[in-house]
């Protein structure tokens, strides 16, 4: 009887073995189907054709611009002075003390009026005042004197300027000697007039460079057809040194070094990015002109890692 029921406990054990051993295998096997789903699904579309992209990887997604006929400007910044075009300088006719000024700065003189009187007497010789005189009709921009300090022949006692002809006065680094000439146009803009810009051309260049700030002085002519400027304002001069017409324009984050040789992506007609050497110009802050390398209507990535036969999605594009 032991013997019996000895081996229906074994049975019994047996059976909910093989049951446990069957359920394990079945969840096995459930996972291992799903995951094979999941794997097909997801390189496979409609008809069973695979939808991961050609080329070296996913699509990038890049700004382009449009290569078109453009124009690109190479401007400085300066700061200058508006002055008189005519300013006279008044000199003592001998060493004295300076005892009036007969007029102040703004005032306008006449030609022959007496500006400033000096006196040149000395202890025990006693001279009569030598008056200094205008010499032209105009308004007193400077006295560098005051009253009851000495003043000599070679420095002057008053400047006389006619500001009905004003021009502005400047000075360029000698690094841009070779583009400067007389007619190159700028922008001038003043404090007193924000947000407006005045035309103005160069009329002189000096053939003299300062020795010491190492730079050269330009006179600019400047269009003011109602007279609101005034001898003596500050004024920021916008130059434009070099100008080039109907050429390829992109901003200078398109441009990128490759093997030491400046290169760009050109985006194919099947949307892949091609490495393109190309050879550089005129270049201001933002923009530069590209010479060779590229035609007009090709479209160069502007913005977004690329590398050589990479995918693209054209996100933004312009034209410059």
């Amino acid at each position: 009887m032991k013997n019996i029921e000895k081996t229906i406990q074994l049975v019994l054990l047996s059976l909910i073995a093989i049951a446990v051993l069957a359920l394990v295998i079945s969840l096995f096997s459930g996972k291992k189907t799903s995951s094979s789903a999941g794997v097909s699904s997801s390189v496979s579309g409609a008809g069973g054709k695979s939808t991961k992209p050609a080329g070296n990887g996913a699509v990038l997604t890049v700004g382009a611009v449009q290569a078109e006929p453009s124009s690109l400007i190479q401007t400085i910044r300066l700061n200058g002075d508006v002055s008189s075009r005519s300013n006279i300088s008044l000199y003592a006719d001998t060493v004295g003390k300076l005892v009036s000024c007969e007029a102040v700065v703004g005032s306008f003189v006449r030609r022959g009026s007496i500006v400033a009187r000096v006196d040149p007497s000395r202890p025990g010789a006693p001279y009569a005042v030598s008056p200094v005189r205008s010499t032209i009709d105009g308004t007193i921009t400077d006295l560098p004197y005051t009253v009851g300090e000495t003043v000599s022949t070679s420095s002057p006692v008053a400047v006389v300027s006619t500001l009905d002809d004003l021009q502005i006065i400047t000075h360029v680094p000698e690094k841009y000697i070779a583009v400067l000439k007389t007619g190159l146009s700028a922008e001038v803009s003043l404090v007193s007039y924000p947000g407006e810009t005045f035309p103005a051309r160069i009329s002189m260049v000096s053939p003299v460079v300062d020795s010491n700030s190492r730079t050269v002085e330009i006179r600019l002519d400047i269009d003011d057809p109602n007279q609101r400027l005034r001898h003596g304002m500050f004024a920021v001069i916008i130059l434009v040194i070099r100008q080039v017409q109907d050429t390829i324009v992109v901003p200078k984050t398109a441009v990128r070094t490759y093997n030491q040789e400046n290169i760009v992506y050109v985006i194919d007609e099947e949307g892949f990015a091609r490495r393109t050497v190309v050879q550089t110009g005129l270049a201001n802050d933002t923009y530069i002109q590209l010479v060779t390398g590229v035609s007009f209507g090709d479209s160069i990535v502007a913005s977004g890692a690329v590398s050589d036969g990479s995918p693209v999605r054209i996100a933004e594009r312009n034209t410059y």
